[in-house]
């Protein structure tokens, strides 16, 4: 259901600097935005929707509402992996304001009592998001309370120049879980980092998809900046961040912009603000001092929410393994480096997709795996080095899944298909090249070879297509054809040059067709060679 009405838009500010845009290869110190004897303090409150298939109160027409038993169960997985302590019963509120998002006139949340509070995310170095192991932080989370969603809003211009905004009521009433943060965090680098891992804890335990893209995850920043060892200053509070870029540049902008005020001697207002990504400044849209009252009260058609310890404990023991349990089992069981156990654990984190589709062909006799760790950790089982796995996992897979504009969560290959070309280059029945064009070519198909009976037929597939790797005895009459073809070559090599070979070498692996071994190539190349000078 759309709803077109009419809105004055606030004018945006010109004269303040654009924030560079681009993406780092690696985490680096950020410069200083204030001088040593400043800080920033930095609170977040994210609105995170709930996986669940109805609405947070859903009913009968002409019926109360019903809490829904699957927003809950997601809420609860979501305190657990915050470590929140969840209180065996809490309260709703109706929270009243009068605004085109919220037709009914008031919102149903948790203002006195909600469901879990005193939590804590922890961002570490270890994490990759952090330039520095001082910048690492145990972030307290305050509470976390249900709630219901708004429409969206969207706004746009007509042909004739006015300005208008448009709502799209199917994500009203959708269930929320908000979470507030402690107002802990110094730089926009500890947000950031503090927003993914949060993202990461929530699509973990399958309490929420976490795009921010869509909608599912927004956050809204408060921000203020005071000479350390003060009390806090004035703070702002910064809404529509739509991506962790935008959210740290909006709070870079923003931490410069009030030291620049308090420098000079000006107030800074307490208000709500907005970021535009185009010019990469904050824009006032309107003033906190002035906000309604929102008259919060008891919610009368909706009872308490009690929670047993029986449910907390059985939805505890049945959380998969977070995040820093992984990365630590990563490191100790695999010996795998940082950087590739963090790559491991991100390759999917930003698929809106979640599993197998329509789009990739299905072989039911084999297991798929949409996440990179649980891909590599069967290739281990397979039998394959735990080096050799992470390196088709963290960089061939997604080279030629890349190329082909599938994510990882969408790779149409199980594990069992890269363990066998893995072992066909241990057993030096193929080359790492020819291994390579199989895994593309099976990418771009969707498909790989099996037998009727569907058993596994990659070794089968390389012997009817003669696709095995060439033997020293048919590697000597290619390499005579191409000493033949390159007389001056040849001739340079003899003089002393033995750079040159490499370029014969080079003509030999292109009439291979990748199926040789370069150093056996090399080799017989070289005693080619050396006959010819002798003859």
């Amino acid at each position: 259901m759309w709803l077109r009405w009419r809105v004055a838009r606030h004018g945006l500010h010109t004269s303040c600097r654009v924030l560079a845009k681009g993406k780092a290869k690696a985490v680096v110190k950020a410069p200083a935005l204030l001088p040593n004897d400043w800080e920033a303090v930095i609170g977040i409150e994210c609105h995170a929707q709930l996986l669940a298939s109805t609405k947070l109160f859903s009913g009968f027409p002409g019926t109360l509402p019903r809490l829904q038993p699957a927003a809950v169960t997601a809420a609860l997985k979501a305190a657990l992996a915050l470590r929140c302590h969840i209180v065996p019963m809490s309260l709703f509120d109706r929270k009243h304001y009068f605004y085109a998002d919220l037709p009914c006139g008031y919102q149903i949340t948790q203002k006195r009592q909600p469901f879990a509070h005193s939590g804590v995310v922890s961002i570490s170095y270890e994490d990759g998001y952090l330039a520095s192991e001082d910048d690492a932080l145990d972030v307290p989370i305050e509470q976390l309370q249900l709630e219901q969603d708004t429409a969206k809003s969207m706004y746009a211009a007509t042909d004739s120049g006015a300005h208008i905004s448009l709502l799209d009521y199917n994500r009203a009433g959708v269930a929320l879980v908000e979470i507030v943060s402690a107002p802990v965090l110094r730089t926009s680098e500890q947000t950031g980092a503090y927003v993914r891992k949060l993202r990461q804890l929530l699509r973990c335990v399958g309490a929420s998809d976490g795009n921010m893209n869509e909608g599912s995850l927004r956050c809204d920043a408060n921000v203020s900046v005071r000479r350390k060892g003060q009390e806090f200053g004035t703070r702002c509070e910064i809404k529509n961040l739509n991506s962790v870029k935008s959210m740290m540049h909006a709070l870079d902008y923003e931490i410069q912009r009030q030291h620049a005020l308090l420098t000079r001697g000006e107030p800074v207002v307490q208000e709500t603000r907005g970021f535009d990504e185009a010019s990469g400044i904050t824009y006032a849209m309107r003033d906190k001092e002035a906000s309604v009252d929102y008259r919060f009260m008891p919610e009368p058609n909706v009872g308490p929410l009690r929670i047993t310890e029986e449910r907390i404990e059985a939805l505890r023991a049945a959380l998969p393994e977070l995040p820093d349990a992984r990365h630590a089992r990563l490191r100790d069981q695999y010996g795998l480096s940082m950087r590739d156990i963090n790559v491991l654990m991100r390759l999917n984190a930003e698929d809106d997709t979640t599993g197998p589709s329509d789009q990739v062909a299905q072989h039911a006799a084999y297991v798929y795996f949409p996440n990179a760790v649980d891909f590599f950790e069967a290739l281990v089982r397979m039998g394959c080095a735990s080096r050799v796995a992470a390196n088709w996992t963290i960089h061939l897979l997604p080279k030629h899944l890349s190329a082909a504009h599938l994510p990882f969560s969408l790779n149409p290959l199980p594990p069992a298909v890269v363990a066998e070309l893995v072992h066909m280059i241990d057993e030096e029945l193929i080359t790492p090249s020819t291994a390579q064009s199989l895994l593309r070519d099976f990418i771009q198909a969707r498909t790989f070879p099996t037998t009727p009976a569907g058993e596994l037929a990659v070794r089968t597939h390389v012997r009817t297509h003669a696709l095995h790797r060439l033997q020293h005895s048919e590697l000597a009459p290619l390499c005579a054809d191409v000493v033949a073809r390159f007389p001056d070559e040849v001739a340079a090599i003899q003089k002393g040059k033995q750079k040159v070979l490499m370029r014969l070498v080079g003509e030999a692996m292109r009439l291979t067709h990748g199926r040789a071994d370069p150093a056996q190539l090399t080799e017989v190349l070289r005693d080619v060679v050396a006959k010819a000078s002798n003859t």
